[in-house]
């Protein structure tokens, strides 16, 4: 992860879950627990919460039974996720580390589920990083994926797409946003593209897609996934 867009999220750490609650009515909690409820499939499931974040996603599978570890390079973000677990009394390991680094600080095979929540567009080569995940992930193990995509133009999605890119720069920032983290949102969902192209990352990276989940009106994509 650049060290600038890691910089980025130290800066919105304190204020982030708010914000994002807010722009998006609640409906981000719904998002990252359906990840949580893929991952975690049997009680005491090893769950690696890649680019945690605040740890929203790795809080609820621990929340589910899940032995959780959080990893990201943010060390404002992990504070945050640190606080919230010990308020919600889920025990789980932090990793501060840059998980796009060439190799990473787990050994292969030693998760059951690995869950990669809005962090994927972040990076220069998304493959590469979910093949690498990947190989950390048991025989039956999943990778599950949340992310924003551009969803098909359809007067369903016609006005929650133009509240997500073009309502959401301008009112992120009223509500504690800092710097262009909320333009970077929309700048990296349009440079990842739609459903059809998450799929194609997916499938280089040597996944493949079991199961899936449309949600907020089309501008997210949930995938579940397993080593080929």
């Amino acid at each position: 992860m650049p060290a600038e867009l890691t910089a980025l999220f130290d800066e919105n750490a304190e204020t982030y879950d708010s914000v994002n609650r807010a722009i998006s009515l609640g409906l981000d909690a719904h998002w990252r627990a359906w990840a949580a409820r893929e991952a975690v499939r049997k009680p005491g499931a090893r769950v690696l919460d890649a680019f945690a974040g605040s740890g929203a996603v790795g809080i609820a599978a621990g929340e589910l039974g899940g032995t959780v570890t959080l990893a990201d390079s943010s060390t404002g973000m992990l504070a945050v996720a640190r606080r919230k677990a010990r308020s919600r009394g889920v025990a789980l390991k932090i990793a501060q580390t840059d998980l796009t680094a060439r190799s990473l600080p787990f050994e292969p095979r030693s998760f059951d589920a690995v869950t990669v929540a809005f962090g994927l567009r972040y990076l220069e080569d998304p493959a590469t990083v979910l093949r690498k995940l990947a190989g950390l992930l048991v025989t039956d193990g999943r990778l599950v994926v949340v992310e924003f995509v551009e969803p098909r133009s359809t007067l369903r999605s016609a006005l929650p797409a133009a509240y997500f890119f073009h309502g959401i720069p301008r009112i992120a920032p009223l509500l504690g946003g800092r710097g262009d983290l909320h333009e970077r949102l929309v700048e990296t969902t349009r440079a990842l593209g739609t459903w059809h192209d998450l799929t194609a990352i997916v499938a280089r990276s040597g996944l493949a897609i079991v199961g899936s989940r449309s949600m907020g009106f089309g501008i997210v994509a949930g995938l579940v996934c397993t080593p080929v």
